[in-house]
């Protein structure tokens, strides 16, 4: 990377440490200080007959190379729509989602995400800029068969780390599910949020 890069992506950094607020607060990480979670949205313009849902990654595994730590999880080892996780994201996850619509979700999932074909997704740090509370990070995400770097901030406190990234399905050759010729969808960016703690 150019040292004239380099200081833009400083920059930046420090922009985003001044303006952004803290990021909201993740449940309680298990045991292992581990926690990853993925926020869908309801679209189209029926939406309101649909649900957000929240997906935890409940075989997250976490190694931790020199550049950073390195995520890898199964797709058909989410957890779909836990009562714990939707009734501690407010308003938008308040709707009862019963046991039948989490495995008719379930369903929709796997087979949106051609988890037979892909069934993990892997998440490779390759740099961090900056110091202190705020970081700048670049990773590799693995998703789908298909390999792309993004960058995002992530709060950085002793041994724990926490943020969050937007990722688009259609970046990774995704179609968002949809049913009703679209009157009922998933958006297409979704919210992956983190928490980890180094060994």
């Amino acid at each position: 990377m150019s040292p004239a890069r380099r200081r833009l992506l400083l920059a930046a950094a420090a922009a985003l440490a001044g303006c952004a607020g803290p990021l909201p607060p993740l449940p309680a990480a298990p045991d292992d200080g581990q926690a990853l979670r993925i926020l869908v949205f309801r679209g189209g313009t029926a939406a309101r007959l649909g649900h957000n849902h929240v997906l935890r990654a409940a075989d997250l595994r976490v190694e931790w190379p020199e550049a950073g730590p390195v995520l890898r999880f199964r797709l058909d080892a989410l957890d779909i729509d836990p009562p714990a996780l939707r009734a501690g994201l407010g308003a938008a996850f308040a709707s009862a989602v019963g046991d039948e619509a989490r495995a008719g979700t379930r369903a929709n999932l796997l087979k949106a995400l051609d988890v037979a074909s892909h069934p993990e997704v892997v998440v490779r740090t390759l740099q961090r800029l900056g110091e202190g509370g705020r970081q700048a990070v670049e990773a590799e995400i693995s998703l789908h068969g298909v390999t792309r770097r993004q960058w995002f901030v992530a709060e950085v406190e002793g041994r724990r780390a926490r943020g969050e990234v937007v990722v688009r399905q259609s970046d990774f050759g995704l179609q968002p599910f949809t049913v009703l010729g679209g009157l009922l969808a998933v958006q297409d960016a979704l919210v992956v949020q983190f928490e980890l703690t180094a060994p």
